[in-house]
């Protein structure tokens, strides 16, 4: 059974996103195939690599080495702590060492990397030194701007795309976050692959599914699931509950938290449809999900993929999203659920499109929701990444 290591900055149980689900959703998918390891970075400052097993996959988590640890997110610092963090993670001599160690000791066929934040470019090096085939997933814009200071980026730039020639296959969680790092000359020798993320599909969301209701001429409940930053739009979205009839838009229900909560919190002040519910629990997202008779991605920023809509549609509930960034490639119709974004009226419109659909056509569209998300699958995800992989391993890279 051939040996795969996937790389990634965290590993459950440290979570502050979709790429560290998303990355255990394929270690798992992979682990009956193929012998996986994970390595990851702890939360301890020095030492050695500590090992643990997390749903019967071994990993291996490397000391930060660093001024701190990413997964600590209740750390406050410094702009000049991230500054100096940034410096040293553009390539970290200690994780090279811990890498290439643990490298040549375990002689993997492939090693997958996700996002490298805190394993550095160093692990790249590694691997390619070692002549091991690396194949990496494009989840986030880091290697193009991993800080909102330009001449930071402008460096890290410059060097990550030099150590990216050495990649044997990258893949894009969609078309468009493939193109923006390959029109930048980023992955001049990989194989190019597009692979969707997918959800995870269980007894649960099905009962979710067929316990759903189709709420027909009544104020609708409209779903946010999501953080709470500026990017994200909520803003607009508020705006756009507040243009429409109290008959349209029953309640507002915002789940996440974030640095904009209390902003948002002035902005909807006068309105009592909009409740802030908080951050929920994964385990609660799918039923809190159910309740809704829609939900609404109101980006501003190009979202690598948009994890949100897969899980939406699980659960029969149809999406309404922004039309940016790699959010337009797995929407059921771009031209009837997809918005401009930075508007309010946009919004408002297909909410509106959305209340004014028949009983039938909303039954109907609940179906196609379910029908979709189906595609994003695991078997889907084990065929791709397997057909990358068995090419690699017959190639010797």
């Amino acid at each position: 059974m051939p040996k795969i290591v996937i790389a990634h900055s965290l590993y459950p149980p440290h979570v502050i996103g979709g790429a560290e689900i998303s990355t255990q959703i394929l270690a798992q998918t992979l682990e009956p195939s193929y012998d996986v390891k994970v390595i990851t970075v702890g939360g301890h400052k020095e030492g050695e690599v500590r090992t643990d097993i997390v749903n019967g996959i071994e990993i291996m988590r490397l000391p930060f080495n660093n001024r701190y640890w990413i997964g600590d997110s209740a750390r406050q610092v410094s702009t000049s702590d991230k500054v100096l963090w940034r410096v040293r993670d553009i390539f970290n001599i200690r994780q090279y060492r811990h890498i290439k160690r643990y490298l040549a000791l375990t002689r993997p066929a492939v090693i997958h990397t996700q996002n490298i934040t805190g394993l550095s470019l160093a692990i790249w090096k590694a691997a390619f030194e070692l002549d091991i085939p690396v194949v990496h997933t494009l989840r986030d814009f880091s290697l193009i701007e991993p800080i909102q200071i330009s001449a930071y980026s402008r460096l890290y730039r410059q060097v990550s795309k030099r150590y990216s020639r050495s990649i044997s296959s990258v893949i894009g969680i969609s078309e468009h976050i493939l193109k923006t790092h390959t029109a930048l000359g980023f992955f001049e020798h990989a194989s190019k692959h597009v692979i969707h993320n997918i959800v995870e599909n269980n007894d649960q969301v099905q009962e979710l599914y067929a316990g759903k209701k189709v709420r027909h001429d009544q104020p609708l409940n409209i779903g946010y699931f999501g953080q709470l930053t500026e990017v994200k739009g909520v803003q607009y979205l508020i705006e756009a509950v507040k243009k429409l009839d109290e008959k349209v838009a029953g309640k507002l229900f915002i789940h996440g938290d974030g640095p904009m909560l209390h902003q948002l919190q002035e902005l909807a002040e006068s309105e009592p449809r909009i409740i802030f519910v908080g951050k929920v629990d994964k385990t609660q997202i799918a039923p809190q999900m159910k309740e809704m008779d829609l939900t609404i991605v109101p980006s501003t920023w190009d979202e690598p993929f948009g994890r949100v809509v897969i899980e939406s549609y699980q659960v029969g509930t149809p999406v309404y999203a922004s039309k940016v960034g790699g959010m337009p490639e797995i929407l059921l119709d771009i031209g009837k659920f997809s918005f401009t974004a930075h508007s309010a009226d946009a919004i408002s419109k297909a909410i509106l499109h959305y209340y004014e659909l028949s009983e039938w056509e909303k039954s109907q569209l609940k179906l196609q929701c379910y029908a979709h998300s189906q595609s994003f699958n695991e078997d889907y995800l084990l065929k791709e990444h397997a057909s990358i992989y068995e090419k690699l391993i017959r190639c010797g890279g």
